[in-house]
């Protein structure tokens, strides 16, 4: 036991007679505090400076008329930018961002195009065309900053949907409010519309009542107008022979005044030759009767007696002829008058008479056009009521329908009114969902939540950038079992172990600002996580040195893509996830998790028992192998000897 004690002191001894290597200790002391310290500080915060980064925007929005008014949004989004500090930003012509894109001037660029207010107007159009704002980023440049600022302009850009809509809903609901007003009306109205339908409808059954009424007396007057065309049409027929007939009076009556003026000639000479006759007659008789006194002896001669009988006859006969001639003369005379009369008469009926053959004709062709249009009103008045009756079932159906139609609109009216706007209502219609974030455990910034990560790898570099300057194959002398061989080079192992975890300790929660729930927890849990990884290490280097060392170069790489120190290993390639579960920082990363941000010490405590594991089988395996190794040793040295 004393000789095991003593080599354990020459052990240590060995290490205070190299300087160097007692100054290469120190150095990789400060390893993982450098490691971790930079990196946290350096990106502490980097949310919170993206006012540094440099931004284009480029407005090529046009004013856009709309309703009266002019739209200038691209402007507006101008002025909310320059009200904004998240970016650096830089209101350039689309050339200049071109060119400081491709200089690298710009990390991204920000295009409002030409038509951007005039799209806002086409939102009551059937097919409205959305806003659109082009992003021009350059993710060769830097990819997370092209990711940062599609974030920072979602933001913006959900920013303006919400005053977009804030204003679309305002209008809208001004025009419901209109709506509303005129619904009321229109409801009133259709009320009156109703009651006046139905005033119409009865109104239209009493004038087809009224029409029907009256229809046989339609067909008496088309009837009548019928009897009346052929009335006319034989009272022109008789007025065209009765003017025929007057032109054959108007021939007689001439032929007539020739014979009369004969007739009228012949009597005065009748006249005139009875004068003489007569006058013979009375010779005559003056000789008979004076051959009677001169012969008294013919009174009784019966010839003379004849002959004196015979010539009284003829002078009584001649006589009685001329006072009958004189007679007619006087009848030719005024028979001559009359029929002047007569003739005056007929020229004056003449004009008259052409008259009423015209009028006539004219009645005739007037009583025919009557009967066509009584006729026609007649066939008329029967699709007339026709007509009605299907006007009075047309009505019926608007009776029906606007008394459906008053109701709708009382009900949508009442239904509007009790729509109340405000300010409150457009701004959740704007923005109806929130999101209310509710944090189980809330990280400060970005460092807090990738300190557990860099924490664990630069343990993990500071234990294996200890085997570059701390031998951990050689001895001062040959130790005397495989378990003080461990434990020489283990404690000064735990010793750097101590130094380094007091170091990131005091410097991440005293400079950097990181600020666990616990500080004690924490600097004994970085304690307690170097020293797994100095078993895991001693264990590759003293089974295989340097190849032991890229073993653990691997180990590294693969812990740094499936321990979930970043992203989610659920986001990594299958394999990845098998083999995560089998690392060493998965379980501390969970463990500086637990003691800085998420309280949770029973998976703490899970942590702490899983690597518990980790350095009880490191440390076993080295043990074993160191006793083996000096075991055979012996076993060489006995040969020798």
């Amino acid at each position: 036991m004393t000789k095991g004690l003593r080599w354990f002191a020459g052990e240590w001894a060995s290490l205070g007679r190299s300087p160097k290597t007692l100054i290469s200790l120190v150095g990789i002391i400060c390893i993982p505090v450098l490691y971790s310290g930079i990196y946290l500080w350096a990106f502490w915060d980097p949310y919170g400076h993206l006012e540094r980064l440099s931004v284009a925007v480029v407005n090529e929005d046009k004013p856009a008329e709309f309703e009266g008014e002019t739209y200038t949004i691209g402007s507006d989004l101008v002025k909310e930018f320059q009200a904004d500090p998240s970016f650096d930003w830089h209101f350039v012509s689309r050339e200049e961002a071109d060119r400081g894109l491709a200089a690298n001037a710009y990390y991204f660029a920000i295009v409002v195009p030409e038509d951007f207010s005039k799209r806002a107007t086409t939102l009551m159009d059937q097919q409205p065309t959305p806003l659109e704002i082009t992003i021009k980023s350059n993710e060769g440049l830097n990819y997370i900053v092209a990711k940062i600022g599609h974030s920072g302009i979602e933001n913006i850009r959900r920013q303006l949907s919400e005053k977009l809509t804030l204003s679309y809903t305002e209008a809208i609901f001004g025009s419901l409010e209109e709506l509303k007003d005129g619904m009321q009306k229109a409801s009133t109205g259709a009320g009156d519309l109703h009651a006046g339908l139905r005033t119409l409808s009865s109104g239209t059954a009493k004038l087809a009542a009224t029409v029907k009424n009256n229809q046989a007396s339609i067909h008496e007057l088309d009837k009548g107008a019928a009897d009346l065309k052929a009335a006319a049409a034989k009272l022109a027929d008789g007025a065209a022979k009765l003017n025929e007939a007057y032109g054959q009076i108007g021939t007689g009556t001439k032929q007539v005044d020739t014979a009369l003026g004969q007739l009228q000639a012949g009597g005065i000479q009748l006249d005139a030759g009875l004068e003489p006759l007569a006058k013979g007659a009375a010779g005559v008789d003056q000789l008979i009767a004076g051959y009677a006194a001169q012969h008294p002896d013919t009174a009784e001669d019966a010839t003379y007696q004849q002959l004196q009988a015979a010539g009284a006859q003829v002078s009584a006969g001649l006589a009685q002829v001329q006072t009958s001639v004189k007679t007619f003369n006087a009848g030719v005379a005024e028979l001559v008058a009359k029929h002047g009369q007569l003739v005056s008469g007929v020229g004056a009926f003449a004009p008259n008479l052409k008259q009423l053959t015209t009028g006539a004709a004219q009645l005739s062709t007037g009583a025919a056009s009557l009967y066509t249009g009584v006729h026609k009103v007649s066939t008329a008045w029967t699709a007339l009521i026709e007509g009605i009756d299907e006007l009075a079932a047309g009505e019926k159906k608007l009776v029906d329908g606007s008394g459906e139609l008053s109701a709708a609109l009382k009900d949508g009216a009442s239904e509007l009114t009790s729509i109340h706007s405000s300010q409150g209502l457009f701004e959740m219609m704007a923005n109806p969902v929130r999101v209310r974030e509710d944090n189980i455990n809330t990280l400060p910034n970005y460092g807090t939540g990738m300190a557990p990560f860099f924490i664990s790898i630069s343990l993990y570099v500071g234990a294996l950038l200890l085997t570059t300057v701390f031998a951990l194959r050689d001895n001062f002398a040959p130790p005397s079992s495989g378990f003080l061989w461990w434990l020489s080079k283990y404690s000064v192992m735990m010793a750097v172990s101590i130094g380094q975890a007091l170091l990131v300790s005091l410097v991440l929660t005293g400079v950097v600002g990181l600020d666990p729930l616990n500080t004690v927890d924490f600097a004994l849990y970085t304690l307690f996580v170097s020293l797994v990884f100095m078993a895991i290490i001693q264990l590759l280097v003293t089974l295989g040195d340097n190849v032991g060392r890229f073993f653990a170069i691997i180990l590294l790489v693969l812990q740094l893509a499936a321990t979930s120190g970043t992203f989610p290993v659920e986001l990594g390639p299958d394999g990845l996830q098998t083999i995560h579960k089998f690392l060493p920082i998965t379980y501390t990363v969970e463990g500086f998790r637990s003691i800085l941000s998420t309280g949770d010490y029973e998976l703490l405590r899970q942590d702490i028992g899983l690597l518990l594991i980790f350095w009880a089988v490191a440390s076993a395996i080295t043990v074993i192998m160191l006793s083996a190794f000096v075991r055979k040793k012996r076993r060489i040295q006995a040969l020798e000897a």
